[in-house]
């Protein structure tokens, strides 16, 4: 009999509701990226190319076949003065997705925070812990 009641309590109590787990930095952009369409550029329909050397895009030397030596120069330079480091480099800068200014704002608010209640924290204990040491060597109360 008391088994009875006690699962007629339990069902009288409201149920907990979990809020929906929200979506990371990551899985929101992750979900903008894929929902943007991808666009072709011409030097990927092209083939690997000069990209932008010193102002001039790769259609202008396609397009002037008086152009295309000066391309082909432009491209060796390219490639000796700028090494394969700083290209990599460059081309994954570019893949990076970075966060809007809400979340910057946002996600730097929280370093702060957490540098301020850390510096606390270590502060408050350096303060005990030399009046401890002191009044045990020292013997000073």
């Amino acid at each position: 009999m008391k088994q009875g009641i006690a699962v007629a309590e339990q069902s009288n109590k409201p149920k907990r509701r979990l809020r929906p787990a929200q979506a990371s930095i990551r899985e929101r952009a992750h979900a903008a990226r894929e929902t943007q369409p991808q666009k072709a550029s011409r030097l990927s329909r092209i083939g690997t190319g000069l990209k932008k050397p010193f102002g001039i895009s790769h259609s202008f030397l396609v397009r002037f076949k008086t152009m295309r030596a000066i391309g082909k120069v432009l491209k060796v330079i390219g490639r000796i003065l700028l090494p394969m480091y700083f290209r990599n480099s460059w081309k994954e800068i570019r893949l990076v997705t970075w966060p809007n200014r809400r979340d910057s704002r946002r996600l730097t608010l929280a370093v702060l925070g957490f540098a301020i209640v850390f510096g606390a924290l270590v502060a408050s204990l350096d303060y005990g812990l030399s009046h401890l040491f002191q009044s045990i060597i020292l013997g000073k109360h």
